[in-house]
């Protein structure tokens, strides 16, 4: 296993007590600064490994993966390489010799979280977590000032061999967005040997 991927697997897993009755998993790329930000705003409690054991039910927001992936690299560039889209890094992203918490598959967090979490999974879109809080945070100042993403700039990331970043995370949408399941079905389903190949 990749030791990026080894970093990402061994980081803590936090999920967002969001009320009595919600818990929320930041995903990177699907609200996780905005919702960090709010929980630390709010003094929300941020449940960290053995204690999101005996949770019920947590809810993950999911997002469209071509454009996660593409925000995700550009992201990545944001904080290595000052926002310039190297060629020789973009292949080696293709090749996955380099991964990124950012841009690797939504699955790869949720095999993350099934390390301490057994139980139900509810699957909503990203979509409807800025209709619960107001905040649109990101990954901004703390690194180079931000300058949008342009239009050359998603063709230059979307000029590698991307699909393997996506194939199972469409899967995952098409299948179960909008639906609770047992989090130990998604993750025999789906193996993590086979995502990003």
């Amino acid at each position: 296993m990749s030791k990026y991927l080894t970093d990402i697997l061994t980081a803590d897993c936090e999920v967002i007590k969001f009320n009595d009755e919600q818990f929320f998993y930041p995903i990177f790329k699907n609200g996780r600064s905005s919702l960090i930000e709010y929980a630390k705003e709010n003094n929300l409690d941020i449940l960290k490994n053995e204690k999101i054991l005996n949770l019920k039910k947590i809810t993950v927001f999911l997002r469209e993966p071509k454009e996660r992936f593409i925000s995700g690299v550009y992201t990545f560039f944001y904080f290595t390489n000052n926002q310039v889209i190297n060629d020789t890094i973009l292949k080696k992203i293709e090749n996955c010799d380099i991964i990124n918490r950012h841009f690797i598959p939504q699955y790869i967090w949720l095999f993350h979280l099934y390390k301490y979490f057994k139980g139900l999974i509810e699957f909503r879109p990203v979509s409807e977590l800025y209709e619960l809080i107001p905040n649109r945070g990101g990954p901004w100042g703390r690194g180079p000032a931000w300058k949008s993403l342009t239009e050359e700039k998603k063709l230059q990331i979307l000029s590698i061999n991307y699909k393997k970043y996506l194939n199972v995370d469409k899967k995952i949408l098409k299948k179960y967005l909008y639906k609770t399941i047992k989090l130990k079905t998604l993750i025999d389903e789906f193996k993590i040997k086979n995502v990003l190949s």
